[in-house]
């Protein structure tokens, strides 16, 4: 398969399609001589306003990498040169792992100046890994990060078995950026489910069309294996060639609407990019999103745990208005007793530590059952009682 064959021919927003002539009976790319042995190598080019969905994919290049690094809780990629990024997606003989399982293919891409390059390379027949492996290993000593998707628990332990296995060197890793990672941080709560295909119909806007399901790739290798018809297995290259582009539009997706609020967004995402910079520790952000979150009209729990954050940063801030103010916002956003226990809970808290003024305290301590037990929220309104007394007294 020629290089940079067929661009005009890629539509933006559909995935990406092989040659006619690869489903026909001839496997995409072809043999490559290395000094490790031959290997079967499809390389191929996509042109810079390639796009996956509504997402072009060259714009991974242009996000901020503190940014980054704050989504991925990796303070490691603040300083990674992204033209230098490597995304990988392996496909292999079983789903579960194990030493038994082997890589048949072995996708990599990264940027060269805007355009993705995407090499895969295929194992055509067992026991020829190693010439994969070593190239495999050149590419990612020459990268500044690894790009993939639950590649921290799957793809790479199973790499690393496999050059174990088969005495090849194995690379010393640069920072890993695994995406399922991020998209369970800031997408779980509104989509539940963070399978790649799902995140790319419903954060991408891309349907695949014609797509080998991911269960049915090992027995498709088998059958190839066993003499079987080439066309299935050229749909797995298609399929492991739209998962590493999905990976870029990913990064340009997440890490663009973690870098300011856009307001279209669902106020669930507001929200847990709120928790996220927390976590990395960026207050600022934490309170911008967290106030989107707030005020986005979402469903009660959404806008009270918001406030509640927005609280916690004022807290850390010392600023005693703010904080009050979340918290009574909070109350007024509560519409079940549970949410609403919760809310006071945090008021006494604050009304006796910070503000000192007992009675409101109290007033909160008395609806607190639901959040702290019975037990808990008896000693609180006893203690606050007898506090009280000894005020009134002196």
């Amino acid at each position: 398969m020629s290089i940079k064959r067929g661009l005009a021919r890629l539509a933006h927003t559909t995935p990406r399609k092989l040659d006619v002539a690869s489903v026909r009976g001839v496997l995409p790319g072809g043999p490559r001589e290395t000094e490790h042995g031959a290997l079967h190598l499809i390389d191929e080019y996509l042109e810079p306003r390639h796009h996956h969905g509504r997402v072009p994919i060259a714009r991974a290049l242009e996000v901020s990498t503190a940014r980054l690094a704050q989504l991925a809780l990796n303070p490691e990629l603040e300083s990674v040169d992204l033209q230098r990024a490597l995304f990988f997606d392996t496909e292999t003989t079983g789903l579960a792992g194990g030493t038994g399982t082997v890589p048949f293919l072995i996708g990599i891409a990264w940027f060269e100046d805007e355009s993705m390059r995407i090499q895969q390379l295929f194992l055509p027949e067992m026991g020829r890994e190693a010439p994969m492996l070593h190239w495999l290993a050149e590419r990612v000593q020459q990268s500044s990060c690894l790009v993939s998707f639950n590649g921290k628990a799957f793809d790479w332990p199973l790499l690393r078995a496999r050059f174990i296995l088969n005495r090849v060197p194995a690379p010393t890793l640069p920072p890993h950026l695994d995406l399922l990672h991020c998209a369970r941080r800031v997408l779980r709560p509104r989509l539940r489910s963070v399978r790649l295909v799902e995140l790319e119909r419903k954060v991408l806007g891309m349907h695949r069309e014609d797509d080998v399901s991911g269960a049915l790739i090992p027995q498709l290798y088998f059958d190839y294996l066993d003499g079987g018809d080439v066309s299935p297995m050229a749909k797995v290259i298609e399929h492991n060639a739209n998962d590493l582009i999905a990976l870029a539009a990913l990064v340009a997706k997440l890490v663009s609407h973690f870098d300011e609020v856009h307001g279209e967004d669902d106020p669930r995402d507001h929200l847990a990019y709120a928790k996220v910079a927390e976590r990395a520790g960026d207050g600022t952000r934490a309170r911008s999103f967290a106030a989107a979150a707030a005020n986005g009209g979402g469903e009660s729990a959404c806008t009270v745990e918001a406030c509640l954050l927005n609280a916690r940063m004022a807290r850390r801030c010392g600023e005693l208005d703010d904080e009050e103010s979340a918290l009574r916002t909070a109350l007024a956003a509560a519409n079940t007793d549970d949410l609403r226990a919760g809310v006071r809970l945090a008021l006494a808290k604050f009304y006796e530590h910070r503000r000192k003024d007992l009675e409101r305290a109290l007033e909160h301590a008395a609806g607190t059952v639901l959040a702290e037990g019975e037990d808990a929220s008896e000693r609180r309104v006893t203690r606050l009682e007898r506090r009280l007394g000894r005020v009134r007294a002196s």
